[in-house]
């Protein structure tokens, strides 16, 4: 069977984390709830998906161990196998509920970028061949973080770039709210696996959330975020339907954009008796403060401010997030660790490989830089939260332990079998 979405209707953007494939049954729980929405809201639907957990990175190691520094073209080509496969796997898994779908290849997006072949940038979105997938009803399943460049090939967008494939496509379809599902509760305070007093947000707004994303917090992709801004579209990040506790699937019927107390899914719960999705929606709102503690770069030192910017300046025109910052007798920035291409901008600097920024966003704007030995990072992230949040300051619960993000047992399934890749970050799109 394949519903039957009302004609002229705004179409629906779903994207799925790779935590949400940490098993082969994810993509059949992926599966379910896809169609249940389609069937339920009667509009066309677009899924777009991530590799399956672990796959990305193992990828990264094997191509790492091959080449120090491969053409950025052939990383492009090997890293974004992992997405096509999560695309075949959940057409699959949707025929097998009787419901034919689109699998969407990187030409077939309409995203059109250019940079570097590995780290390209969203330039344009053409709707034509989505569309056309979406006319006779069918889900159309879209790779994350793939586009192509003027000659055709394909490109990736980045590390932990779905959320801006997702974002640009809801944006070029004339969607009004894109839906992001991770294995976190929404946008926090602060990383919740090392401060356990942080704070889901209901409600933040594009900067607030801009902010905290070019400043090293795993929130959104900052791109995603100039999407969503510049089309109007809301949107909304989510903890995977399947998990446990209340209001983690809420049914039928979610409704999302009005105010609290008009029906709005905008927090945990329930108010006046409509039932509200946990979550955060990022589009008009409030400033938010929070801490971010730079957990996957290095911390780099340099002999002058000068130095340092003509460096940052280079790496960021290479599409990596760096974030300049003095400390006592230092004059450094960050890089995201292992960032391909980058030692070779470093010559003159020194890598501190015992040091972790941590970063205050306050909500009038102001960042406040503190670098610390790794070992203090989480018990400084706590402090400096208590100073952003004092009504939680006296909170005496211990800080719990970074987890290892769990690796699908999959995950090997383009490279085979090897030894044990470093823990990814905890949050992947």
């Amino acid at each position: 069977m394949t519903p039957r979405p009302t004609p002229g209707s705004r179409p629906l953007v779903l994207k799925f984390g790779g935590s949400a494939f940490a098993d082969l049954d994810g993509y059949h729980r992926v599966a379910r709830y896809a169609v249940r929405r389609s069937a339920e809201e009667e509009r066309p639907l677009v899924v777009v998906v991530s590799a399956m957990s672990g796959t990305t990175g193992r990828l990264q190691q094997t191509l790492d161990a091959l080449a120090p520094d491969p053409p950025a073209s052939a990383a492009a080509m090997l890293l974004t196998t992992g997405e096509t496969v999560s695309v075949a796997l959940l057409t699959a898994a949707l025929d097998a509920q009787g419901v034919a779908a689109h699998p969407v290849p990187a030409a077939g997006t309409g995203l059109l970028a250019e940079g570097p072949p590995d780290r390209a940038t969203v330039t344009s979105a053409d709707a034509t061949a989505l569309s056309r997938a979406l006319a006779d009803g069918r889900i159309a399943v879209v790779p994350g973080g793939q586009a192509v460049d003027t000659h055709g090939r394909t490109v990736m967008l980045g590390r932990n770039s779905s959320d801006l494939s997702a974002v640009a496509t809801a944006a070029m379809l004339g969607a009004d709210t894109c839906e992001l599902f991770s294995d976190v509760p929404g946008v926090c305070t602060a990383d919740p696996y090392l401060v356990p007093e942080a704070r889901t947000l209901s409600r933040i707004s594009y900067e607030g959330v801009r902010r905290m994303s070019r400043h090293g917090a795993k929130v959104i992709h900052e791109g995603a975020v100039q999407w969503a801004e510049r089309a109007g579209v809301r949107v909304w990040c989510r903890p995977f339907p399947w998990g446990e506790g209340a209001g983690s699937d809420i049914g039928m019927g979610e409704r999302l954009g009005a105010e609290p107390g008009e029906g709005a899914v905008v927090g945990d719960g329930a108010v006046g008796g409509v039932q509200r999705a946990v979550g955060t929606v990022v589009g008009a709102g409030p400033e938010a403060a929070a801490v971010v503690v730079h957990q996957g770069s290095d911390v780099w030192s340099f002999r002058s401010g000068r130095e340092r910017r003509a460096v940052a300046g280079r790496l960021r025109a290479e599409g990596l997030p760096v974030t300049e910052f003095d400390t006592t007798g230092e004059i450094c920035l960050t890089v995201p660790k292992a960032a391909r291409g980058a030692a070779r901008h470093m010559n003159g600097a020194r890598r501190l490989d015992d040091l972790c920024l941590v970063t205050a966003l306050r909500a009038d704007g102001r960042a406040d830089h503190i670098a610390v030995p790794r070992s203090e990072a989480a018990a400084e992230a706590r402090r400096r939260h208590a100073g952003l949040y004092p009504s939680i300051a006296g909170a005496t619960a211990p800080p719990a332990a970074p987890p290892v993000k769990a690796r699908s047992p999959h995950s090997d399934v383009l490279v085979g079998s090897g030894p044990a890749s470093a823990p990814d970050d905890k949050r992947v799109d």
